[in-house]
Formats: C-alpha cells, sequence, structure tokens
C-alpha cells in the first residue's frame, strides 16, 4: 500500500481567508444599503457631469451619449430589483442597460440577470454613480461619447446628474 503526505491545514490561512469573504459580503451589503439611500424618479434621464451629454441608446443596442433632445432613447425607466438595486429600461427601445466582463454597456432584452442590475449611490452635488451588481464597476464616458464601464476612480465622467424624465 502507498501512503502519501497530506499537509494539515494552516488555521491562520483559513481564518484570513474567511475574514476576506466576510469583508468582501460586508462591502456588498453596504453598497446596498447605500442604494437605497439614492432615490431616482421612475422615468429618468442621466446628464454626465463631466461632458454635460445625455445617457443615450438605439434600437440596435448602442449606449452612447448625446446631447440631450428629450427623446425616448434618452429617458430610463427605472424599476426596483433585488439586493437594492435598480434596472434602467429604455423607453424607446423597451430593452435594459446591460454590461459584461469586457466593459462593454449596450442594452438587452430585459432578463432579469445580475448584468442589468445596477446600484445607484449618491455622490456630490446631487448626482450619482451607477455600479453594476455583477462586475462591481461603475458607467463612465468621455468627452467622444464613448459609455463603458471602470472602477471607480472619483472622476466626474462617472457621476451622473439625474433628472425626472
Amino acid at each position: 500500500m502507498r501512503s502519501f503526505y497530506m499537509p494539515k491545514p494552516n488555521l491562520r490561512r483559513i481564518l484570513a481567508l474567511g475574514g476576506t469573504m466576510l469583508a468582501i459580503g460586508g462591502g456588498t451589503a453596504g453598497m446596498a444599503a447605500q442604494a437605497a439611500n439614492a432615490a431616482l424618479p421612475p422615468v429618468v434621464t442621466f446628464r454626465d457631469l463631466a461632458t454635460g451629454s445625455v445617457l443615450d441608446s438605439n434600437p440596435w443596442g448602442d449606449v452612447y451619449t448625446l446631447s440631450a433632445n428629450g427623446g425616448g432613447y434618452q429617458k430610463w425607466v427605472v424599476s426596483q430589483s433585488d439586493f437594492g438595486t435598480v434596472t434602467l429600461r429604455n423607453v424607446g427601445t423597451g430593452r435594459c442597460l446591460d454590461t459584461n466582463t469586457n466593459r462593454d454597456v449596450y442594452t438587452l432584452q430585459c432578463n432579469g440577470g445580475s448584468f442589468q442590475k445596477w446600484i445607484v449611490l449618491n455622490r456630490d452635488f446631487g448626482t450619482v454613480v451607477l455600479r453594476n451588481l455583477a462586475t462591481g464597476l461603475v458607467l463612465d464616458s468621455n468627452p467622444w461619447g464613448d459609455v463603458y464601464t471602470l472602477p471607480e476612480n472619483g472622476g466626474s465622467y462617472q457621476k451622473w446628474i439625474p433628472a425626472s424624465a
């Protein structure tokens, strides 16, 4: 019979990992609790603080920012979801704001998945940050109208001014 060596579990390492998991879990709960403080109107437009452009979409699922025009593609229906999140359904297309791990942002048929759930976090001067539940990344843009997600950095391209639509 062949014997093999099996090391003893390192209790310190197990406890450290458990503490890390607890901290991660606590952080998620903290984000959800913070989201409850960020109330949005039932139908909203999001104006980027840095550019003044508005979050927009089209029938093909593209998401970008444009100058405000009052159209349905710039209006988003806010629906409360689980884990203190919201889903954002575009008025013009009926599709939901979605993202992926490649940091792309687009709209898809609403499916209730975690990539379509957004945590709304209050920030300074009446702005909000939209953090994706699945990725933990936040909605970001640039001067050329591109929209994507990145880790939160406190910059004004990641801050959105919500207004009743």
